[in-house]
């Protein structure tokens, strides 16, 4: 390859990147690098203090931060108004939670074993704003002003039992818009909104889109877990750029945790199988180990984020009939499970270098070290009072969080 087609291979490549907004924000779910890590190198919070209190309506959705503003989503219905319920689009200001502007538009709460109200995160790319709704409207805002630009519509790929609805976050690579909607995902123009690929059918599908590094298939590639099959895609196209021979077809749970990437390997966490390991060989994946391990006959991973740290992996679970709920460690070489701690609930995590940081389901706050496959736990306070499904967001010594039922949070880490 000469230097001018090697020049055009990377500009290609730096072009189909996930789009961010800047190291100070946190533009799309999962943060920055799409894993629930803060760009922080170092964590050294010896406490937290509350800078400010906000409330918003139900959703199940997390938050987005950029530009100094914040983002997330809302649903008023309730059993007397549920037929003229309204979606909102929230943007408060990020130092100070005061509302900025509201978007609004009829859809219904959709209340299924928790309160209901929307479950994907807004993602802002170079000043819009993405979102999708439960029941698959899609809109693109201005995310200064929260007019307008374009909508769309996911309706159409609404599968026979969609139990949680419409989950996933919208996901930018290159000039596309990505969602998890249909058997094969959704590529909008981000511009335009107008359909540069698409599915053939509806399925259940819940995680977000996840932009695989460059190096792993030598150009720009996405993941698409759906509740039937696990997909790498071209994301200009929508083509398949690699093969995974396992159906996976998941028809009465979630296959919700967006799939991350270790030592250039892709992890994947199917709700009835257990988790999976994956290496790269060419555009062909090998299953390495699935392990039962990482599942157990009563136990549910759910939508929960997962930390790796010295090839260990940590995870929380909830449990299901007589099953526990707790804390999980697990060997990220082989998929067994080193121990379980049943003390802590169920949750979300993140990780600072060798802190890990959990959120519970409880709306307790709890951080701690990692060391020798071991969490010593440091911190614990209660931070919020309704159902905590939704992920925290750190950005410098800045924590935001909120519930089911509206809380929003902003805590200093100090």
């Amino acid at each position: 390859m000469n230097r001018t087609t090697l020049a055009a291979a990377l500009i290609v490549m730096v072009a189909f990147t996930a789009g961010t907004e800047g190291a100070d924000d946190w533009a799309h779910y999962l943060g920055p690098n799409f894993d629930l890590q803060p760009s922080a190198k170092a964590f050294k919070a010896q406490s937290a203090t509350v800078a400010w209190n906000a409330h918003v309506t139900t959703g199940m959705c997390s938050l987005t931060v950029a530009d100094g503003l914040l983002y997330t989503m809302g649903n008023d219905g309730t059993e007397e108004n549920k037929e003229e319920a309204r979606d909102f689009v929230y943007c408060l200001d990020a130092k100070t939670g005061k509302e900025k502007w509201t978007f609004d538009y009829p859809c219904l709460l959709e209340p299924r074993l928790h309160p209901g109200g929307p479950s994907s995160t807004p993602t802002v790319h170079e000043g819009k704003l993405y979102t999708l709704s439960k029941s698959g409207h899609i809109f693109c805002l201005d995310a200064k002003t929260g007019g307008k630009i374009w909508d769309a519509s996911g309706q159409q790929y609404k599968p026979k039992k969609p139990w949680w609805g419409f989950a996933a976050s919208p996901t930018i690579m290159g000039d596309v818009v990505i969602y998890n909607v249909g058997d094969r995902g959704l590529g909008l123009n981000k511009d335009t909104g107008e359909v540069v690929w698409k599915s053939d059918r509806g399925v259940v599908a819940y995680a977000t889109p996840r932009p695989l590094p460059t190096t792993m298939f030598n150009r720009p590639a996405v993941a698409l877990f759906t509740n039937e099959a696990f997909l790498v895609l071209n994301p200009a196209t929508g083509q398949s750029v690699a093969t995974y021979e396992r159906p996976w077809q998941e028809k009465s749970n979630c296959n919700a945790i967006t799939p991350y990437i270790h030592n250039g390997r892709i992890y994947l966490v199917q709700s009835a199988h257990g988790m999976a390991c994956l290496s790269v060989d060419g555009n062909v994946l090998t299953q390495d180990w699935l392990a039962e391990d990482g599942k157990y006959a009563s136990e549910w991973h759910a939508f929960n984020t997962h930390v790796i740290y010295e090839d260990h992996i940590y995870f929380l679970t909830k449990g299901r009939g007589s099953g526990t709920t707790g804390l999980c460690c697990v060997d990220a070489e082989t998929g067994s499970r080193k121990w379980f701690e049943e003390k802590y609930g169920f949750g979300n995590l993140m990780r600072v270098d060798d802190t890990m940081i959990m959120l519970s389901e409880e709306g307790e706050l709890i951080w701690g070290k990692l060391t020798n496959a071991t969490f010593k736990e440091a911190y614990r306070q209660k931070i919020l009072e309704g159902l905590c499904w939704a992920k925290p967001v750190l950005l410098g010594n800045i924590l935001y969080a909120r519930d089911a039922e509206g809380a929003v949070v902003s805590l200093r880490l100090e």
